[in-house]
């Protein structure tokens, strides 16, 4: 289920270029071109990968500590056979909330997604977006153009 909220008490908004984005197992992509306007990455077909975005965290501002409020991406994927699984967030080391089976694909443009409880930043942001591919003879694309993070007081 996409998440559409607006966030009354944001402190922050910190994004990073799609072109910053770290593909997990690169030997199931078919091909990855980064240009000014962002990622693209052709998957190979029947499989599925993991692509991770550092996000820019600032921790402690004013002398308190910043809460995760939601994450957000820009992105499209080129058919209903190239599609987003999963949206896991991590603080350092430790996952603070999995988004699972969700199902994403198409024109999406931008997608936000809500940190439950909005816990404390402990040391950095990173988003990991759980994708697919499937066997169709279709194209097999998926074009990131940036991720985000929204930080509350």
């Amino acid at each position: 289920m996409r998440e559409v909220m607006v966030m009354a008490d944001l402190a922050h908004a910190m994004w990073i270029h799609g072109t910053s984005m770290q593909i997990e197992y690169p030997d199931r992509v078919a091909a990855v071109r980064r240009a000014g306007s962002g990622i693209v990455v052709e998957g190979k077909p029947s499989t599925r990968n993991w692509f991770h975005f550092a996000i820019p965290t600032p921790v402690i501002v004013d002398d308190h500590r910043l809460r995760v409020g939601s994450v957000l991406l820009v992105c499209k994927t080129r058919s209903a056979d190239a599609f987003i699984r999963d949206i896991h967030v991590f603080d350092g080391g430790h996952r603070i909330v999995e988004h699972n089976d969700v199902g994403l694909s198409g024109d999406l443009g931008m997608v936000r997604y809500d940190v439950p409880e909005h816990p404390l930043v402990r040391t950095g942001i990173g988003i990991s977006i759980g994708v697919g591919f499937g066997m169709e003879m279709v194209s097999h694309q998926m074009v990131f153009v940036s991720a985000g993070c929204d930080f509350l007081p």
